[in-house]
């Protein structure tokens, strides 16, 4: 009987794996107030309480890994979404600024140039672009950055025609607008020349006077640029290289005409 109680002992000091002198030195002051009734009702609740919460199932176990490291991947992926976030509202911003202090660099350009055009094809005067708000900040807006909030502009013609009391863009003729159209045209072309131009019967409403005034800017803007124009002014035609026309014979057919300048006047001296 007795060495069943000792091997009984020895298997659950083997379970616990607690040596007798760990047991020797273990710390019972805080039960040494409490008598073993007292002791045996505590383990009694505290038994009971484990069997109510029952033991762990292994697919609670997984559930709660799997859960634990997408977790664990989505707070990554939040980081890396904000990180972006706080990236590209830097970009914006840093691209608003850059286009702002362009547009207002290319829009100076552009006024300058329109008011030096303007001059030389009205023979003085002043042409004056203004760039105005078309809608302003309502009150108690806030400068949150929507494009619902952001005050609208627009841009405004002042003329100041020579030898005439007009000041505005409306009080023109029909030939006055033209004019003052091709001047703001070539004051875009100006400051940033594209490759090629094409100008469909812009000279139509001028008169003999303004087209040598038109034809001489066509000069000075083909070193620039190439032109292709379709007109029927004579003076626009003289500052062709080559001209393209449609002819027709007597017998009614009609045939693609092109002809240089340079040979004509060789041909002409013949």
């Amino acid at each position: 009987m007795i060495e069943e109680k000792r091997r009984e002992l020895e298997e659950k000091e083997f379970a616990l794996k607690i040596t007798p002198q760990e047991l020797e030195t273990f710390d019972i002051t805080p039960f040494s107030s409490e008598t073993p009734e007292e002791l045996k009702k505590k383990i009694e609740k505290y038994r009971i309480k484990l069997e109510e919460i029952g033991g762990i199932d292994p697919l609670v176990v997984k559930e709660y890994r799997e859960t634990k490291t997408r977790h664990e991947f989505l707070e990554h992926e939040t980081a890396d979404l904000e990180s972006a976030s706080r990236n590209l509202k830097f970009l914006i911003k840093e691209l608003e600024e850059t286009m702002e202090k362009d547009f207002e660099s290319g829009f100076n350009k552009i006024r300058d140039e329109f008011n030096n055009y303007f001059r030389i094809i009205f023979g003085g005067g002043k042409g004056v672009l203004k760039y105005v708000p078309l809608r302003e900040r309502r009150e108690g807006e806030e400068e949150s950055g929507s494009e619902a909030e952001r005050p609208e502009y627009g841009i405004e013609i002042d003329v100041d025609v020579p030898r005439k009391r007009i000041q505005g863009l409306a009080m023109l003729s029909g030939g006055e607008k033209a004019l003052a159209s091709i001047a703001l045209l070539f004051a875009i072309t100006a400051v940033n020349p594209p490759p090629f131009l094409v100008l469909d019967e812009t000279d139509a409403a001028l008169d003999e006077a303004n087209s040598h005034k038109y034809a001489a800017i066509l000069k000075e803007l083909s070193k620039k640029t190439q032109l292709i124009i379709i007109t029927h002014n004579r003076e626009t035609m003289k500052q062709a290289g080559v001209l393209y026309g449609v002819t027709m014979a007597s017998d009614g057919i009609s045939k693609l005409l092109s002809l240089k300048f340079e040979e004509a006047e060789a041909y002409t001296t013949r």
